[in-house]
Order: C-alpha cells, then sequence, then structure tokens
C-alpha cells in the first residue's frame, strides 16, 4: 500500500513528496466555487460548514492526484490500495477530531475508495473567508423548495428530478458539482429545458465547482466523488433549511454487482452504496450534533425502471440530452456516449429495455452496443460479461442469491426499517427484474436481426453475434487475463476481506495475535462471549449469528454505551496489524457491530492453535 501525504490550507509536514492542496492566496490550486446563492440563503453559514467544503474539496482533489497505479490488472492489484494522509487546518478542530467524528470519517471514506485514511486536524491561523472565497456572486431571488437533490446530469438524477416536479408536484433546489465546462453544460442545458416548459418555479439550480488547476490529476477513477457531492448537498440543505438531501440512484447502481471477475471491493464504485450512505448520514449527524438523512427514493428500481420515468413525465426527448459517459473529454454534440465504459453499456440497455430508442438512436454512441465489432477493443470483455452475468443471475434461486452473491451482504442491515431478510428479498426481486430486461434486450435483438446473422451480415466480433455462445465466449479472456485477474483477487482478497489469525490463551484469559498483541481483562471477557456463536458458525459453515446489544449487555453487566467505547478501544489497540498486515483496518475487521443485529465476530477471522500463533510472527511481506 502506497502511502501519500497530503499537506492543505498552508500546513507542511516537511515531507518533500508530499501532495500540497490550497483554496485561497497565491499557492491556490483547488477550485471552489458555487454559483446562484441567494442573499436570504447565504445568510450566517456555519463555520463547520464551512470546513465541510474544504475538507471534501480536498479528499476529492487528492484522490486525481495519489496515483492507484497503471490500467493493467498486475500494477492495479499491487498499488489499488494507497495510504492517504490528511493534514488539514479547520475552524472548528474540536469537533473534527472527535473521536466518533474521526473514527466515521475514515470508515465511511475507507469502505468508499478502498484506501486508509488518516486526519490531523488543527486550528486554522488563516481561514478563508466563506462568503467572499466560495460564494462570489449572490442572485435576489430567495426560492422556497420542498427538497433539495444532488443533480449530475445523468439519467438517474433527471429522471428523479422530472418525477418530484412533474408527478410529485414538488419544487426542488437542484445541487450539481463539475469539474469540466462539458458537464457544467450538460446540467445547464436540462434546468433551461424545465425552465422552458413551465416548471421555473419548481426547479432551482446551483452548480459548484470543484477541480485541482496548475497540477496534472493522474486518476480518474473518483472513488470520492460522492463523498464530494454529498458534502456539498448538505451544505446547501444546510442553507436552505432542510435537515435532508435526496440522492438519484437506481439500486443495481447503488449495489454494482461484480459483472467482472477483477471488478471487486472498491473497484466496484460504491458511489451510493447504502452502507456508504448510512455512514454519510452518521457523520453529518455528528458534526451538527442532530439527526440528518440521506433519501433514496429510487433505491429499488432498475435502470429501465429509471428511464421509464422520464417518459412518464412527458420528458422523453430530453433523453439524450443528459449524459452518463465517463469519458466527458471526448464527448461531441452528435455523438455524447462513447458505447465502451460500463455506464455506457448499462445506459443503452435500459434504453432498449424501456423501448426510448427512438429517442436516443444507436447513431449517438460511437459504439453500438449489439452490432459494433468489439475484438480489437478492451471493453469486449465489458459488455459480454455485463450479459453473462445476468444470464446467471436469471437461474439463482433466492435461497441461493445471497450465497452466490456475498458481495451484497454488507448492504443487509444498510435499509433504514427493513430488517436484513426483507431487504434481501427486495435485492433479489429487483436484480431478477433487471436480468429479465437485459433477457428480453437480447432476444429482440436477436429476433430482429435473424436473417443478418445467417447470412453472416452481423459482425462476428459484436456483442449480437457472440451471445449465442455468451458462456464459452466470456471465458475466453485475451492474453493472460485469467491470471493477472486471479493475482488481483488474491491481492485484493487479503486486503479487502483481511484475515485475522487469532490464539485462545484460556488459561490466562488471553487473546493473542500474530504480532504479540494481547487482549486481556474485560477485552478478553468481551470476546469470549463472542467466541461461542463464532466457532459453531465456522464447524457447521453457517454465518455467525449476532449477539443484541441488549443481551450482550445484559450478560457483560455493563452499558450498550460502555460496550460500544469498549469496542472502539479494542479496535484502536488493534491498530497496529495495519502497519504488520499492510491493510487499512476499521472498527468491523474484528468485532462487527450491525445495528439492528448486534455484536459478532468478524467472519473472516481465523482462530489457530495458540502454540502456532506463538511461533509464526509476522505474515511474510509481498515481493
Amino acid at each position: 500500500m502506497r502511502r501519500f501525504q497530503i499537506d492543505c490550507g498552508g500546513q507542511t509536514t516537511g515531507d518533500n513528496d508530499a501532495i500540497v492542496l490550497d483554496v485561497q492566496g497565491e499557492a491556490r490550486n483547488v477550485n471552489l466555487r458555487v454559483d446562484y446563492i441567494t442573499r436570504g440563503m447565504l445568510g450566517n453559514i456555519p463555520e463547520i460548514l464551512g470546513d465541510l467544503l474544504e475538507i471534501s474539496a480536498y479528499v476529492f482533489c487528492a484522490d486525481q492526484r495519489a496515483s492507484r497505479g497503471s490500467d493493467q490488472l498486475t500494477d492495479y492489484g499491487r498499488d489499488w490500495r494507497r495510504d492517504m494522509r490528511f493534514n488539514i487546518p479547520v475552524r472548528c478542530p474540536d469537533v473534527w477530531s472527535d473521536a466518533s467524528v474521526q473514527e466515521e470519517l475514515c470508515k465511511t471514506l475507507g469502505f468508499l475508495s478502498d484506501d486508509a485514511y488518516t486526519f490531523e486536524f488543527t486550528l486554522s491561523e488563516n481561514p478563508a473567508e466563506i462568503q467572499e472565497q466560495y460564494f462570489p456572486e449572490l442572485i435576489d431571488a430567495a426560492p422556497s423548495v420542498d427538497e433539495v437533490a444532488l443533480f449530475s446530469g445523468g439519467i438517474d438524477s433527471f429522471a428523479g428530478a422530472v418525477n418530484d416536479i412533474v408527478q410529485n408536484r414538488k419544487s426542488l433546489l437542484l445541487v450539481g458539482h463539475f469539474g469540466s465546462p462539458k458537464i457544467r453544460n450538460v446540467q445547464d442545458a436540462l434546468v433551461k429545458s424545465l425552465e422552458e416548459r413551465g416548471y421555473n418555479q419548481q426547479a432551482s439550480f446551483v452548480p459548484i465547482l470543484v477541480s485541482n488547476v496548475k497540477a496534472r490529476t493522474v486518476e480518474d477513477t473518483q472513488r470520492t466523488r460522492s463523498f464530494l457531492f454529498a458534502c456539498l448537498g448538505l451544505v446547501i440543505a444546510q442553507m436552505a433549511g432542510k435537515d435532508r438531501f435526496t440522492f438519484y440512484e437506481n439500486g443495481i447502481v447503488s449495489l454494482n454487482p461484480p459483472v467482472s471477475g477483477d471488478i471487486l471491493g472498491g473497484r466496484a464504485t460504491r458511489t451510493t452504496h447504502p452502507r456508504v450512505l448510512r455512514g454519510l448520514e452518521r457523520l453529518f449527524s455528528l458534526i451538527l450534533e442532530r439527526e440528518i438523512s440521506i433519501e433514496t427514493p429510487l433505491q429499488w428500481m432498475t435502470k429501465p425502471e429509471v428511464v421509464q420515468l422520464i417518459k412518464d413525465a412527458g420528458m422523453s426527448d430530453l433523453l439524450p440530452t443528459t449524459c452518463s459517459c465517463t469519458r466527458t473529454h471526448s464527448r461531441t454534440k452528435a455523438q455524447p456516449h462513447c458505447g465502451e465504459c460500463s455506464q455506457c453499456i448499462d445506459r443503452r440497455f435500459a434504453v432498449l429495455a424501456a423501448g426510448m430508442e427512438e429517442y436516443e438512436p444507436a447513431s449517438t454512441y460511437r459504439l453500438d452496443l449489439l452490432t459494433a465489432d468489439r475484438t480489437g477493443n478492451e471493453n469486449l470483455r465489458m459488455a459480454l460479461n455485463y450479459v453473462a452475468f445476468f444470464n446467471k443471475l436469471r437461474g439463482v434461486s433466492q435461497n441461493r442469491f445471497l450465497l452466490e452473491y456475498s458481495e451484497f451482504v454488507s448492504a443487509l442491515g444498510q435499509f433504514p426499517g427493513l430488517t436484513a431478510q426483507e431487504a434481501g428479498t427486495r435485492l433479489f426481486d429487483m436484480f431478477q427484474r433487471q436480468a429479465a430486461s437485459i433477457d428480453s434486450v437480447m432476444v429482440k435483438a436477436l429476433r430482429d436481426n435473424a436473417e443478418a446473422l445467417v447470412k453472416g451480415e452481423i459482425l462476428p466480433g459484436s456483442l449480437l453475434a457472440l451471445s449465442r455462445n455468451i458462456e464459452n465466449v466470456a471465458i475466453q479472456p485475451p492474453s493472460d487475463y485469467d491470471a493477472q485477474a486471479k493475482d488481483f483477487r488474491d491481492r485484493l482478497d487479503s486486503i479487502a476481506a483481511p484475515i485475522f489469525e487469532f490464539a485462545v490463551d484460556e488459561r490466562n484469559n488471553h487473546i493473542l495475535f500474530r504480532n504479540g498483541l494481547m487482549l486481556d481483562g474485560a477485552d478478553y471477557t468481551l470476546v469470549e462471549k463472542l467466541l461461542t456463536s463464532f466457532r459453531a458458525a465456522k464447524n457447521e459453515e453457517n454465518e455467525a449469528e449476532y449477539i443484541s446489544a441488549p443481551n450482550l449487555a445484559k450478560v457483560l453487566r455493563k452499558t450498550e454505551q460502555s460496550i460500544r467505547q469498549q469496542r472502539s478501544r479494542i479496535g484502536k489497540k488493534l491498530a497496529s496489524l495495519a502497519a504488520d498486515l499492510g491493510i487499512p483496518l476499521n472498527e468491523d475487521s474484528f468485532i462487527e457491530n450491525l445495528h439492528s443485529e448486534g455484536y459478532r465476530l468478524n467472519p473472516n477471522l481465523r482462530e489457530i492453535a495458540l502454540a502456532d500463533i506463538k511461533k509464526k510472527g509476522p505474515p511474510p511481506t509481498e515481493p
């Protein structure tokens, strides 16, 4: 794991290789500007929100400045995860240095981007003037809004917005982030179109620029963009008098299924993963000392169902003006979609499944989804695996759904108001509907092009031609992909799901780890109470049961609050393992806590004999 020191706002650690970021002064190399804010909204913006703006901008810009390696699997496997160490001056250091705030900030960012985070917050000696620095141009109008919603200019955000505006008759304040003029133009054009159709009183727009300047960005994965986006949404929501804001994202993208063998961990973007959203809610609630909620009205919808919302709102003709493509630098007016990236593949399937191709013809994509020759294109595998994944999923029963796709288990306890079982059922139903929509597109395309296929008029390297034998084709990777993917998975497995070996010294009441670390006293007692279900699950090859917080508190004769604090202390004691194993740690790495279920030992732990752990020492390092 490569370490990056990021010195912000004039602070310095003396590290000559540090990434230096600043939002003001002669050294300014981070753009942060908020447009179209009213004088009434600005009012007296709390200093904590000024801090949040700067922190999120620094995290996002550093993400683009710290390389994960090349785009080759072997390099990604070695360098994908980074150790990001921030030194940031703030106006409210006591708030940001609070242990609970630090824990939630690092844990949420860690899950979102697959990196390890450390923050050192100090009192800013020269904080930027919030109003003058970030809100240079104010407007007089003072809109009254029902909701504040994040607006990227993609299908989901536009569909959610027009559904709320047209069907639900809500007034929205749309918050858009952009880093380039092309994205700003997309957002502006969509909002202008709504105004021209008479919805100017229901649609207000606040565009926000955050980008690197005076420096070359080297990393385009941008896994922390949703952290930035959510922070911007919170700031604007608070200025509008709201303790909630909305993220429009369909449930398939939110869970982002692993359609390819190397798309694991944070390589499958977790932009609006339920675990990320719940973590952000907790973080925002902590710093503002009141409950903050993030609404996700499209959570249980598939992409085609979201596209249907645009049709139902009478906005079908605006569909092609939305932008989902990740390759905005090559976007043209005639062909705004590349047709190669995963977002374009997902989008095209959704448009076809929703019967909206007349509004967005194949010619608007540089590479046609079904008929283009993909043999010379590295994304051939992506398109094939996308179809193969959902084809396989169609044959999976509900009972085996979570066993086959264990990546979804981490989301089960993150849906407010739903038990894990209820959430599992809804996830299964949603993914089955998505799979059915993919099937319908492929069946229709094969039927419509049957004669051309027989005559050989369809290119043999096209998705349509290859789909007739897709299972065999999908597992025929180019060059040494299998070896690279296996190496990448092995590296990720050792980091994303670290296996801590531990031993129990029952004679002396000690829990021992391979680096000589030991838990005793009350810590041993807590672990001992969780061992029974842990061992039973291992023996029976089942999922370990949780012990509810009230029951555990009763057995240990403690309060639930003291157990939470003890678990946090244990997590800090185990921090030294991060250096030995080269992994990012969070509290769930040893003792998992699921709010609605309780506590258990992490199922990835491995209990070994006492003699073995005493003689093993640290694990070998990778070459």
